[in-house]
């Protein structure tokens, strides 16, 4: 029933978050699937069947659900024999983009791995999506104003709203001209840089990494150390793994079989550098006493909560809880030097937003919008 249960919360309680591996939740399922994977084995997700029996042979049934899990399928009309008429019911179009990319789920089980999405950080940005880049904005995950614990509902916001001010901000800045354009000589510079490091690319010696190479530390090194679970000793190491990688990209170029995979290794000389701005915000916020928010769990000795599972020892799983001051500060990675450097910044939470009844509140909007 739990486990039942569980597998169909994880449609909407997502991603990953430490609280959820207590008391037998739905995160207990990433944390399986997490091991399986680092076990180097597959799961996958088969929409043909029902769950096996349990309890010396007690067949499932739907009526044996969780009540949130059985009355959300009564309200969707969706109390159905398999897992695939249940999704037919509710989500069709589901089946539909699978198929597209190469897997009918109505006829073959779905492969499922943990997906280390909503990890909270993005480019900073103004009220109206402005980077410090002049010209660039970013809105939505880019941004990292999704929300922390489900990013439903904020990530509709950050989404529709900011493309919106976004737009509002560009037709703006055309009428008024408030910012001069840049130099010819100033963006020939940069051309030249950027034609200068191709060059670099294109005549990398042995002693250079490929972009394979590149990419594959990068995933691995982040997947493995800064995804859902994570440890202050592996963010550390991650961290100067990921300088020295960085470094040996500046110094040495990245290696390319052919001119076409030179912007392949510009955005991974990038990502070299993104992911170690990334690790170092992570050190700095664990080394501060930052405990498991969002959706990584700290993992430590000297954590106060520790998930349970009925046949596994999960100790080496107890984490450090989230501090609610941490809600109120924000890290920002700025370059520096030879490095990156990071700025803890307060909150802003002006205005103050009270809940408004939408009924009450979309007359007054249309009237201002119009």
């Amino acid at each position: 029933r739990e486990l039942a249960s569980n597998v169909f919360r994880k449609g909407y309680q997502w991603p990953f978050h430490s609280s959820r591996m207590l008391d037998y939740g739905s995160s207990l399922f990433d944390l399986a699937v997490y091991l399986e994977q680092k076990a180097g084995r597959k799961v996958y997700l088969d929409f043909l069947r029902n769950p096996d029996p349990v309890n010396e042979g007690e067949a499932f049934s739907l009526d044996d659900l969780d009540p949130d899990v059985r009355a959300y399928l009564e309200n969707n009309d969706a109390l159905l024999e398999l897992p695939i008429d249940r999704l037919r019911r509710m989500n069709p179009l589901a089946i539909e983009l699978y198929r597209m990319h190469g897997t009918d789920i109505a006829k073959e089980p779905l492969e499922f791995t943990m997906n280390n999405q909503h990890m909270n950080g993005g480019i900073l940005i103004d009220d109206w999506g402005r980077t410090t880049l002049d010209g660039c904005y970013a809105i939505g995950e880019a941004a990292g104003s999704h929300g922390v614990t489900r990013p439903g509902g904020a990530a509709l916001n950050s989404g529709q709203v900011f493309g919106k001010r976004v737009a509002v901000a560009i037709r703006r800045r055309k009428v008024h001209q408030r910012v001069e354009a840049a130099s010819p000589e100033t963006v020939a510079e940069s051309v030249r840089a950027m034609f200068r490091d191709a060059q670099t690319f294109l005549e990398a010696g042995e002693e250079a990494p490929t972009v394979e190479a590149v990419r594959d530390e990068i995933q691995a090194r982040m997947s493995d150390y800064a995804g859902i679970i994570c440890t202050a000793e592996g963010v550390r190491s991650a961290l100067e793994a990921a300088r020295a990688l960085r470094r040996k990209v500046a110094e040495k170029g990245i290696r390319v079989s052919s001119p076409v995979m030179v912007v392949r290794a510009f955005r991974w000389k990038q990502m070299a550098a993104v992911s170690e701005a990334v690790l170092a915000a992570l050190d700095d916020y664990i080394a501060h006493g930052g405990g498991s928010r969002g959706a990584r769990a700290i993992c430590s000795p000297k954590g106060g909560w520790c998930p349970q599972a009925r046949e596994v020892d999960l100790s080496a799983f107890r984490f450090i809880e989230e501090r609610p001051e941490d809600r109120d500060e924000k890290l920002v990675v700025w370059p520096r030097g030879e490095g990156f450097v990071v700025e803890r910044v307060k909150v802003d939470r002006t205005p103050e937003v009270h809940r408004q009844f939408f009924e009450k509140a979309w007359g007054d909007f249309l009237i201002k919008e119009g």
